[in-house]
């Protein structure tokens, strides 16, 4: 008899185990990584010698620095949608990002990553404050939301900067949502680029 109570629970023990197990390694979809590139459509030729560098400074809005690829719920809800993710932070991916699309558009002798910029340089601070998609009450997503406010410093003057845009989403699958996080990017940095060069012409 005691054998097999002894038996019952080492057999229940190694089902817990198993169990515990199956949690630990459950079969989820492996995360899945989503790269933003630069928009090409701005390429310009080579910048002139005389063409000023730039220095950008990007910080992000509490909430939104992570490698997670974000929504916002009708109750203001930030929720990460499942196992998406950027290749790093959002600070450093939208950097990189608006630095690369900046240099290829032939404006600036060059473009760094720095808080400060070179002498006779101008320097550009962005925060961005939308960087998710929208999603109703029934968790789907109907569009996503881009915007950074910030300060471009050129030629001695000081010019305040809001950049914003709202891309509808197609359809209800995290390709489509990634596909209008990368529309909004590219529409800001066009906006960007129209309001440094009449601001600092």
């Amino acid at each position: 008899m005691k054998n097999i109570v002894r038996l019952t629970l080492l057999t229940l023990a190694f089902l817990q185990l198993g169990a515990c197990g199956g949690v630990m390694d459950s079969k989820r979809e492996a995360r899945q990584t989503y790269l933003l590139t630069p928009d090409t459509s701005i390429t310009g030729a080579p910048a002139a010698a005389s063409a000023p560098g730039l220095a950008v400074a990007i910080s992000v809005v509490p909430g939104l620095d992570t490698d997670r690829i974000l929504a916002l719920g009708p109750d203001a809800r930030l929720s990460p949608y499942a196992n998406a993710r950027w290749p790093d932070h959002l600070p450093e991916v939208i950097t990189s990002v608006l630095k690369r699309s900046l240099s290829a558009s032939g404006d600036f002798s060059s473009v760094e990553a720095s808080s400060r910029a070179s002498d006779g340089g101008w320097s550009l601070t962005l925060e961005l404050q939308q960087f998710y998609g929208i999603q109703n009450g029934t968790g789907e997503t109907s569009s996503v939301r881009v915007e950074f406010a910030g300060t471009l410093e050129c030629n001695g003057n000081s010019i305040p900067l809001r950049l914003s845009d709202s891309n509808s989403v197609s359809e209800d699958r995290l390709s489509a949502v990634v596909a209008a996080h990368q529309r909004g990017l590219n529409d800001v940095t066009r906006q960007l680029l129209e309001q440094v060069r009449s601001a600092c012409s």
